[in-house]
């Protein structure tokens, strides 16, 4: 299993029926994975985030002290698994025993405790998808740009990268397609006389 750190980028809604997720970030490869979660866990994170502390203990406090109670503290969250839109997350205890959580339970933990969230590359290559910097700042006021390869023959660095990818997996390459010159090339298909 080989999991991978990503980035938290707090609660946001989606589409028409406004449904919430946590937008969870694979810097690496400019990639977005969202954690669809219910309302009341997305409020009680969004809280969270901006600073709110209950007088009393809830469910991650609750979950904390027995934790540390029991087995001295959590040494890592991850998500494991994805099925379906569900996820799977796995709160690894300090010695070495894991418990199987909701993401959305997981996550707050993270928060709590402040701890990086890994997750699972299977669940990363299945799960997540690119989305273009104009998307991310339009709908979730999110910017990205300045990471990722500023020049690019189409103007989207990550969709030439893929091509370029693709085409590579067939077997060709940039000599196949003459280089950065290819003028000579295409001349004399568009009726133009060569020179």
């Amino acid at each position: 299993m080989t999991l991978i750190p990503v980035e938290y980028h707090g609660i946001h809604t989606a589409g028409p029926e406004q449904f919430t997720c946590v937008l969870l970030r694979w810097a690496e490869q400019n990639r977005i994975l969202p954690v669809w979660i219910s309302p009341i866990a997305a409020a009680e994170l969004d809280a969270r985030d901006n600073g709110f502390t209950p007088r009393r203990p809830g469910s991650a406090e609750l979950l904390l002290d027995v934790i540390n109670r029991s087995s001295g503290g959590v040494s890592a969250i991850n998500i494991i698994s994805h099925f379906e839109g569900v996820f799977i997350a796995s709160i690894v205890l300090s010695d070495g025993e894991e418990i199987d959580a909701r993401p959305s339970d997981a996550l707050l933990l993270a928060r709590s405790l402040e701890m990086d969230i890994h997750v699972e590359e299977d669940v990363l290559n299945q799960a997540s998808f690119f989305v273009s910097d104009d998307i991310l700042e339009e709908y979730f006021g999110l910017r990205f740009g300045d990471e990722v390869e500023a020049s690019s023959a189409s103007g989207d660095a990550q969709a030439d990268a893929d091509f370029e990818q693709m085409m590579r997996s067939l077997g060709m390459s940039e000599a196949d397609f003459g280089g950065e010159d290819d003028t000579d090339v295409t001349k004399g298909d568009n009726g133009e006389e060569e020179v």
